[in-house]
């Protein structure tokens, strides 16, 4: 399954033109396999036995290519970006877990049809939407089918300067367009499959067993977050502390906690028989089980990779074949990706399969080093040795990502291990015997401690000195460092001699690279609006020195701050609490308007003056007559009706206009 694993990631991941879905496409892939399958049976030289391995290759590449252009949506000819300029209603189903907020519902949907000219056209594509919701109608269930009038647009929000990008995480999911609905633009018609609606309402009645347990807000929201994977309750500060703390891989139900319950089932399973009959048994409920978790976890991607992988591994328990950890791996990898090829996108998926294969190729390795003494020390040893491996192999992909990683991630993580290994079946247990007398309130008080504890380890962990650190890496010292880790894995497992020498040399090239990038960073300039609605906060770049201009420093943006600061390797914040009338910077003129008079010192301007429109002053024609300029941008704290005025005159008058509450954040690189 390696074999086949590895080409064909490389052909989904290729960044080349859809390939055309012809006969002749099909028909060359299907002639380089013939091909291979002659070389495979014929007998070959030993000198030329690669020629079969770059067949098998040039096979897989081919038809993951095709596998890739074949599932693509935006190809095919009822694509809704295609129809949304002229559709009039959406037939679409719910594909995904509703997030209910409570006055509005976010659910992913795909389209099934579309009306145009009053008729009902085939229409495909995923989409996100938002509902307005309404207490006298129930909430959609996923596996629901609703007709919803909607104006669907791109998801194109430009994030402020080191912020999470919203385009490439909806990209990663095959999203590409929005839509909002009110209350009386959107209805329910039926439902495409029971099961999913099931699961969904099991997901409310656990909801309202845990309202039920007496648990506080925030240790019942930790327990939401660990058993169903459900954080739309977690308040800010405890994400962020999970964040920096380098835990927050436990609140993202995966692996660990398909892998936790897989161990209990095996635990209270013992007593069967180890003959057919009883492995059929245990295998039989221990699927049930985890698949059932999957269900009621909404079949994350996550936790679906995880229970394909204990699935195989049943499996081979029921039927008694031979188990091999890597093989396993990569038939989950190929089963998933030919269900889904855009899974490869996700980060989610790419971390979960990076630390799993750290896991199984680096474990050992690390854990044979040091015989422990007592079987307390073993087992923190053992948590040692697993955080270090997977570590290894996602902090390159991590670092190019979030430019930042946890310093103190292993004592952590060794400190939150057995905390874990009671919270993900005690909060089960808390969910199942709640309302039994005496026995769920002991269950509770003992669950309430615990999620004390684990706030209380997180928020200490985030706090230490030094706990989140910058740490830029681009794509090429993302290769390079998984380069490295490659030469190491070649050293310490294969033991070949050209090993440390690469490593070495590996190592000059990521610290060559990383000095002159560091040197670059010296001449960046630019300058950035941050998405603020309630005030207005301008920054300017200057090698690395960071000015800022806003409106207030008690209304400060200090998330975007800090995530421009950390993106870009600013060593130097300057904060002024005022916003002046005119800003020069390197030859262009920002001009910062709040309505009313035309200030004496903004003056028309020229043709490289950028127009700022914010606050909530009054605006009229004549005030704008003495406005030109470049581009007028419509602050994201101005009214809407004022808004939309602007926008009209802009179009009259020819000026190109950027509005922040639509387009995101106003960001310029020089």
């Amino acid at each position: 399954m390696l074999q086949a694993a590895i080409p064909f990631v490389i052909g989904l991941a290729l960044p080349i033109p859809a390939v055309p879905l012809l006969g002749w496409t099909w028909a060359l892939v299907l002639a380089v396999a013939g091909l291979w399958q002659y070389a495979a049976w014929r007998r070959t030289a030993f000198g030329r036995r690669w020629v079969r391995g770059a067949l098998w290759w040039l096979a897989v590449i081919g038809f993951a290519l095709l596998w890739k252009s074949l599932h693509d949506e935006r190809r095919q000819g009822h694509y809704i970006d295609a129809l949304r300029d002229d559709a009039e209603a959406w037939a679409v189903e719910v594909t995904g877990p509703p997030v209910d907020h409570g006055r509005s519902i976010r659910l992913w949907a795909s389209a099934r049809a579309a009306r145009v000219d009053g008729r009902w056209r085939p229409a495909t594509g995923k989409l996100s939407l938002t509902l307005l919701a309404d207490s006298s109608a129930p909430a959609p269930l996923q596996g629901d089918r609703l007709v919803v009038k909607a104006a669907l647009r791109p998801i194109d929000r430009i994030p402020a300067p080191g912020g999470f990008d919203v385009r490439q995480w909806m990209a990663g999911r095959g999203v590409f367009l929005q839509g909002f609905a009110p209350r009386e633009d959107w209805a329910r018609i039926g439902n495409e499959g029971e099961g999913a609606g099931y699961f969904h309402y099991m997901r409310k009645v656990v909801n309202d067993w845990l309202h039920h347990t007496g648990l506080p807000d925030r240790e019942r929201a930790l327990v939401k977050a660990l058993v169903l994977g459900q954080r739309d309750e977690l308040q800010s500060d405890q994400t962020e502390s999970f964040v920096r703390s380098g835990t927050i891989h436990v609140l993202a139900v995966s692996g660990t906690h398909v892998g936790i319950i897989y161990m209990a089932l095996m635990w209270s399973l013992v007593w069967l028989a180890n003959d057919r009959r009883g492995r059929m048994l245990r295998g039989a409920a221990t699927l049930m089980v985890l698949w059932g978790y999957a269900g009621l976890t909404g079949f994350a991607p996550s936790v679906l990779r995880a229970t394909v992988m204990f699935t195989l591994f049943t499996l081979a328990q029921m039927t008694r074949w031979r188990v091999d950890s890597l093989n396993s791996l990569a038939a989950a990898a190929v089963l998933l990706l030919l269900w889904d090829p855009s899974m490869l996108a996700q980060l989610s998926f790419q971390l979960s399969f990076l630390a799993v294969l750290g896991i199984i190729l680096f474990y050992d390795v690390i854990h044979r080093q040091w015989a422990a003494p007592d079987r307390l020390t073993g087992h923190l040893w053992s948590v040692f040795a697993v955080s270090v491996a997977a570590q290894a192999f996602t902090a390159p992909l991590c670092l190019y990502v979030f430019q930042a990683f946890p310093a103190w991630f292993l004592p952590a993580n060794l400190a939150i291990a057995g905390l874990i290994t009671l919270l993900v079946p005690g909060g089960v247990l808390l969910v199942l015997v709640h309302a039994v007398p005496v026995l769920g309130p002991m269950v509770a008080w003992a669950m309430k401690w615990l999620l004390m504890l684990l706030g209380f380890l997180t928020a200490f962990f985030g706090q230490l000195p030094g706990a989140y650190p910058a740490l830029r890496v681009g794509f090429w010292g993302m290769l390079g460092l998984y380069a490295l880790l490659a030469c190491i894995a070649a050293w310490l497992l294969l033991h070949l001699k050209w090993a440390r020498p690469a490593i070495l040399c590996t190592i000059a090239a990521l610290l060559a690279g990383w000095g002159w990038t560091a040197h670059g960073r010296s001449s960046q300039h630019g300058m950035a609006i941050y998405p603020q609605r309630d005030a207005l906060t301008v920054a300017f770049m200057d090698g690395r020195t960071l000015q800022l201009f806003t409106s207030g420093t008690d209304r400060l943006p200090l998330r975007n701050v800090q995530d421009h600061v950390r993106s870009a390797g600013i060593q130097r914040v300057m904060i002024t609490d005022s916003l002046p009338a005119r800003i020069t910077h390197r030859g262009r003129d920002f001009v910062f308007h709040a309505g009313g008079a035309q200030p004496a010192i903004a003056g028309p301007g020229g043709p490289e003056t950028v127009f700022v429109m914010h606050g909530n002053g009054k605006w009229d024609r004549r005030a704008l007559d003495q406005v030109r300029g470049s581009e007028w941008v419509l602050a994201a704290d101005l009214d809407g009706r004022v808004r939309q005025w602007l926008r009209r005159e802009a179009r009259d008058r020819g000026i190109p206009v950027f509005d922040m509450r639509a387009q995101g954040a106003y960001v310029r690189a020089e």
